[in-house]
């Protein structure tokens, strides 16, 4: 597609005016919203004057703004969904307009998550971020009158903050990635901002209406993504996704109302943790929501779906399913089976690290064994899973703050490496390691930016895997010694799959079929360069979220309590 000055000036005033089409938006329709639950009374003292009286009203109005600065974020990617459903896409200049619109509308999510994160950073230097319950949390009355309450109740702890930002920042990435796609370009645009509504969705509900509303809402969008722009055995694929997403969905549904029947508040609010259950009640719904978490972070012997997906998406797609969909169950399993049940979780730690060995083990050795591209950044993300599992049976402030670490860290890697695949397969036509040898004279930058990617993989220091990897494994050590060792060894062999692949694919001798293959462009560069940026970032500077990380950990394992 040829870039006109007049297209190059539409796209930038589209996404400049993003933040404020939103704002417009909010303010329109607040008065929708469901009133707000009434706040404590602030008393003032019968001396105050009226000086004091214009302070503490501009004091409240400066506060007004942050408390709908996750509905901001939640929803403004659909509204720009809701534009580009009204709008043409003939020609080739609607059709642009609608892609800047859908780079506008992943902008906008992503500025709010800056913001959030940022406000609850500085907040977490002095012990206030990053714990729920805070400064932006937002709740109203929604369903008062029915037999178990449920509430429009919007939260978000350390860990939800960092999967917020890192999936603001993938989905910003994919829009600017999708740019040269001229293939349905108005179902695409559409899907990718729902897509991104959803994930934000699950990560700030605090109510189980509302996260199981968000957590079955990718069904449609990933189906439709698959199967319009998928390869392979797309239609198995997708299939595949919606039935495992609908048991998990199914189990999570019979876990609340188990807890909103038998936990004595009849409420569906998911801010009370640590839940008071009778102890068979605790077991069963603990293990509900065990069970339909596992499935959605793929771990083996469960990772065969996603693997699947991975395997059959095409373009850009798989950077978003390889990178975000395990991680929601990643989030699930550390929010709601750790912080909901945190005694039981314990008493279940050596059947975590268990499987943490089994999944770690197994998907390493096939990742060695991989010939397939994107089937081996796939196993890639189910070793780093694994790992996760381990920080689950560590049980401790410093593991849970490793797995927060690797998950944001995770997502960026495999985001890196995904889009990768994607060029190199797109101008090589190949998708078989064995079939690919030489980039390396042709694209320099390429075979780079895959090297950079596996040194993330691995834990290289001043990389975001470094200190993800240090904190994960110091804090699991103590439990769990032997297969702490089992997992670092089963780790380690991420490094030697990707060094393989790299050797193969990077050198050699330069074949006759490679030899007009174009290195990344500027184009290429920018998405990429926004995500090396922030896996350089969390490697020398993680201290500017350690305590956002640390608070959230503590919130997981003591709920309830200030650390």
């Amino acid at each position: 597609m040829i870039l006109s000055p007049q297209l190059i000036s539409d796209v930038a005033w589209s996404v400049m005016q993003a933040p404020q089409m939103v704002l417009t938006a909010a303010s329109a329709t607040a008065s929708a919203l469901p009133s707000a639950t009434p706040s404590l009374p602030v008393v003032v003292p019968a001396t105050a004057t009226p000086a004091s009286t214009a302070t503490s009203t501009t004091t409240a109005a400066a506060v007004n703004f942050p408390t709908i600065l996750f509905s901001l974020l939640i929803w403004g990617a659909v509204l720009f969904a809701v534009v580009v459903v009204l709008m043409p896409d003939r020609t080739r200049e609607q059709r642009a307009r609608i892609k800047a619109l859908g780079i506008a509308g992943a902008s906008t999510a992503l500025f709010f998550a800056l913001w959030a994160v940022e406000t609850q950073a500085a907040n977490a230097a002095i012990g206030a971020g990053g714990r729920p319950g805070g400064e932006l949390v937002e709740q109203r009355r929604w369903l008062a009158s029915f037999p178990i309450s449920a509430s429009y109740h919007l939260d978000a702890d350390g860990l939800s903050l960092g999967l917020i930002l890192l999936t603001a920042v993938v989905f910003f990435c994919v829009a600017i990635a999708v740019w040269r796609n001229d293939r349905r370009v108005k179902l695409l645009t559409i899907a990718l901002l729902t897509l991104e509504t959803a994930f934000l969705g699950v990560l700030c509900s605090y109510d189980w209406v509302l996260f199981l509303i968000f957590w079955t809402l990718p069904i449609a969008p990933v189906y439709l993504l698959i199967r319009g722009f998928g390869a392979g055995d797309r239609s198995r694929a997708a299939a595949r996704y919606a039935i495992t997403t609908l048991i998990s969905a199914a189990l999570l549904t019979v876990a609340a109302l188990l807890i909103g029947f038998e936990d004595g508040t009849r409420s569906f609010d998911m801010g009370l943790a640590p839940l008071s259950l009778p102890a068979t009640v605790g077991h069963l719904v603990f293990w509900l929501c065990t069970g339909a978490f596992l499935i959605s972070m793929a771990v083996v012997p469960l990772h065969v779906p996603l693997l699947d997906l991975e395997e059959d998406s095409s373009g850009a797609l798989g950077a978003v399913f390889a990178a975000l969909l395990p991680t929601l169950g990643a989030y699930g399993l550390l929010h709601v089976s750790v912080g909901f049940f945190p005694t039981i979780s314990g008493d279940y730690s050596l059947l975590f690290a268990v499987l943490a060995v089994v999944s770690v083990v197994w998907a390493g050795i096939a990742a060695v064994r991989a010939d397939d591209l994107r089937r081996l950044v796939g196993y890639v993300g189910t070793v780093q899973m694994g790992a996760v599992l381990l920080a689950v049976a560590g049980h401790t402030t410093l593991a849970i703050t490793g797995a927060i670490f690797l998950l944001v860290s995770r997502g960026l890697t495999v985001s890196v490496l995904m889009l990768l695949t994607s060029v190199i397969q797109e101008r090589t036509r190949r998708v078989r390691i064995s079939h690919i040898a030489g980039l390396a004279w042709q694209a320099p930058r390429l075979a780079g930016f895959w090297l950079l990617g596996v040194f993330s993989a691995v834990g290289t220091p001043i990389l975001s895997g470094f200190v993800a990897y240090l904190l994960l494994f110091t804090g699991s050590f103590p439990a769990h010694r032997w297969l702490t060792v089992v997992v670092l060894g089963g780790v380690l062999l991420t490094p030697l799959a990707l060094l393989r692949a790299a050797q193969r694919m990077f050198l050699g001798s330069a074949r006759e079929t490679f030899s007009k293959v174009r290195d990344l462009g500027p184009y290429e560069l920018t998405y990429l360069c926004v995500l090396v940026a922030l896996i350089v970032i969390l490697g020398i500077l993680p201290e500017h979220f350690a305590d956002l990380f640390g608070n959230g950990a503590s919130s997981i394992l003591f709920p309830g309590t200030s650390g």
